[in-house]
């Protein structure tokens, strides 16, 4: 079906000439009258298809096209705030003026290589993301065909060292716990020995806490923004809502945390002073760090004489740096306060799920346990390497029947492979199967079975003929 024609100008050079899909009359002039139909072409299998992009819509500039991708979103507040600090701070300063059709790959490559030499790659990689969500909503807007983002690869930082995201089971219980103020370390369990997050912890009420049955159900959260924190009665995902198995330690605290009055089920089991939820900020400040450094997994304090007390703390550097304090309070907060790193409160779900796929607790369950929608996310986020790898490696052949221990002894391949005596004379395994005896006749310099006997584990003697 024809939707246009070609008509030559004044000028001599030749028009396109169509209707688009809202029947609006459209225009385009080329030098030859070959290029107009070509292009007259393209634009009526693309009306056919329905691909059709008004050629003039992607003289919209970015910053107007934002103001209306935002009033059409429907987002949690968090995720809005974090949206508009994210335009605000990276993506409106380099493309407000653009056209969104001047927007190319190059040019999309050049600016996220720009911003890997400041940001971490996973920051660059969420503002990529965000304007690659952008202009693929332009392309179903049908201002622009395709979307620049697609390729676009980010810098990695090889000289920055992958920070440890997991404490070993031993260090948690031994070194951290000890370290953390009784009244909180509740919550620290409920982090390590339950796998919630800080919004399921903080949200937690007494009425989804079954101390008899030792369990827990999550459901609502606490989602903090820049007006203060609400309590959302459903989770980040669908496979969030879930009933998660407690272990004694997190029972015994919890009955202490509680006590003998039972509290109103509403209640938040770690409210803040005023019976809100906490915030992580302060907790982080007052509680974490601290916490930390007591356990010295973020700097260290020693009294080097009675009422000298020395705080070391690793800077943003690299460097260490020491400083002396009168009472350890006063060192360990100035080592809290001033320490880069560390171990972060959501590690301990890291190193909760760690310890369950270590354990040999099927991925399916654990998927389910820590509310993830897919297995992938479990093993291939949230599951770091333990330290002991190398010994659990070795431990898996250290009984294995099957495993090969050449006879002492062995001259000459031509003779008897006999155990001795002693070893001929005791009782028979049942791990080894049946002791029999197989011959193996040399062809050629290569071993061949004689015979082959269904069920029959190695045996303890073979006898060895040369054909």
């Amino acid at each position: 079906m024809t939707v246009g024609f070609v008509s030559k100008t004044p000028a001599g050079t030749y028009r396109a000439n169509w209707r688009d899909s809202a029947n609006r009359q459209k225009a385009k002039t080329f030098r030859t009258k070959k290029e107009a139909n070509a292009y007259l072409a393209d634009v009526e299998g693309a009306l056919n298809k329905g691909t059709y992009v008004d050629p003039h819509a992607g003289k919209v500039r970015f910053g107007e096209f934002v103001v209306r991708w935002l009033a059409g979103r429907s987002v949690e507040a968090r995720t809005a705030e974090r949206t508009e600090s994210m335009l605000r701070a990276h993506l409106l300063p380099q493309w407000a003026d653009w056209p969104l059709a001047r927007i190319d790959h190059l040019a999309v490559q050049e600016w996220v290589t720009v911003l890997g030499r400041t940001l971490a790659p996973s920051t660059t990689a969420k503002h990529l993301g965000m304007l690659s969500m952008i202009m693929q909503t332009a392309i179903r807007a049908r201002v622009i065909a395709v979307n620049p983002c697609e390729g676009v690869r980010v810098p990695r930082n090889r000289t920055v060292e992958v920070r440890s995201t997991m404490i070993s089971r031993e260090a948690f219980f031994r070194r951290l716990l000890p370290a953390v103020p009784a009244g909180h370390r509740a919550i620290v369990g409920a982090a390590a020995e339950a796998g919630l997050r800080w919004g399921e912890c903080a949200g937690l009420p007494w009425e989804a806490v079954d101390l008899d049955r030792g369990l827990l159900h999550v459901a609502q959260v606490a989602v903090e923004t820049h007006s203060g924190i609400v309590l959302r009665a459903y989770p980040k995902s669908r496979a969030g809502v879930r009933t998660v198995p407690m272990p004694p330690f997190l029972v015994d605290e919890l009955r202490r945390r509680r006590g003998a009055a039972v509290p109103d089920g509403r209640a938040l089991v770690f409210a803040d002073r005023d019976g809100g939820p906490q915030r992580r900020s302060n907790f982080r400040r007052r509680v974490w760090l601290p916490s930390l450094v007591r356990a010295g997994l973020l700097g260290r304090v020693s009294e080097v004489a009675p009422g000298r007390w020395v705080a070391s703390w690793p800077e943003r550097n690299g460097r260490e740096r020491r400083a002396e304090f009168t009472t350890e309070a006063a060192a360990v907060a100035q080592a809290a306060a001033s320490a880069v790193g560390g171990l972060r409160f959501h590690d301990l779900r890291h190193s909760y799920i760690t310890w369950l796929v270590t354990d040999g607790v099927p991925v399916n369950v654990v998927r389910r346990v820590v509310g993830h929608e897919k297995a992938s996310t479990t093993l291939d986020r949230y599951t770091h390497t333990p330290e002991d790898y190398a010994d659990r490696v070795r431990l898996t052949f250290a009984d294995d029947p099957l495993t090969f221990h050449p006879p002492s002894g062995l001259t000459d391949s031509k003779e008897t492979l006999s155990p001795g005596p002693a070893a001929e004379g005791e009782r028979d395994d049942p791990r080894r199967g049946e002791t029999g005896v197989v011959e193996v006749r040399l062809r050629g310099g290569r071993a061949e079975p004689a015979q082959r006997l269904r069920g029959v584990q190695p045996p303890r003697v073979c006898r060895l003929y040369e054909m």
